[in-house]
């Protein structure tokens, strides 16, 4: 009988004077784990957004029961030349969705880039519900099924690694939607995603070499299924099919 090999979660986080740097996340096995610690700690050194004088490896031994696989939400891309007309994609895209206080909602988003994590929204009533409003919500322990071959030399993928989180987060049954623009100053894609719409890709929206980026996740229900949602974002390990 053939055993399911032991997994492992590896995140880094990289900081500079209590300030994000970098962060990334994988799930493997004990035979990947040394090679992309390396290549973890090279993307910390070497970030455009400076020198790390913080650098966080944490590794933990996951349960295969726990993991949920997942297949990865359809992609659809939108090319834009300017952020302005990055932005109208996003509102046309939120339109599509039927979502109420669009006006709103992208005025938040700016709020979204001092944070840590996401920030959580109810859709309807643009309460903010992350339990703490400076870390924001974090959705973590999650990976691609099998994209090791596919890695940069810097252990960045910007479109596996967004698509992975992208379709585990849209996976919750009270996640309407979640928008995103990267906080790499190199990289200017953003997305919207939905279960409804898929991972929708907007090709420009923000200017090059601008440090700014954020997320929000979208929820609507009650009050008892808030704290199943945090649960699930924060500590559901998934892997996606890609």
């Amino acid at each position: 009988m053939t055993t399911s090999p032991q997994l492992y979660s590896l995140k880094m986080r990289a900081s500079q004077q209590n300030e994000h740097i970098s962060g990334a996340e994988r799930i493997l096995t004990e035979e990947e784990l040394q090679s992309c610690c390396a290549q973890l700690l090279q993307r910390a050194l070497h970030h455009s957004k400076g020198k790390p004088d913080f650098i966080n490896l944490k590794i933990e031994a996951l349960c295969s029961e726990e993991i949920l696989t997942l297949p990865a939400l359809p992609v659809r891309t939108v090319t834009t030349a300017t952020p302005a007309e990055g932005l109208l994609a996003v509102r046309l895209e939120m339109e599509r969705l039927g979502l109420p206080h669009i006006d709103e909602i992208l005025q938040l988003w700016q709020q979204s880039y001092a944070m840590r994590g996401a920030m959580l929204l109810d859709v309807d009533s643009l309460q903010r519900l992350e339990p703490n409003p400076t870390r924001g919500v974090r959705a973590t322990y999650m990976d691609a099924t099998a994209n090791a071959d596919i890695q940069s030399d810097s252990g960045k993928n910007h479109y596996n690694e967004a698509l992975v989180l992208a379709t585990k987060v849209a996976h919750h049954p009270n996640i309407v939607a979640e928008l995103c623009i990267s906080d790499d100053p190199d990289y200017v894609t953003g997305y919207i995603a939905s279960r409804e719409i898929g991972y929708v890709r907007i090709t420009t929206l923000k200017p090059l070499g601008s440090p700014d980026g954020g997320r929000i996740f979208l929820f609507r229900g009650s009050q008892s299924e808030l704290a199943d949602c945090i649960d699930y974002l924060q500590h559901q390990k998934v892997l996606v099919q890609i």
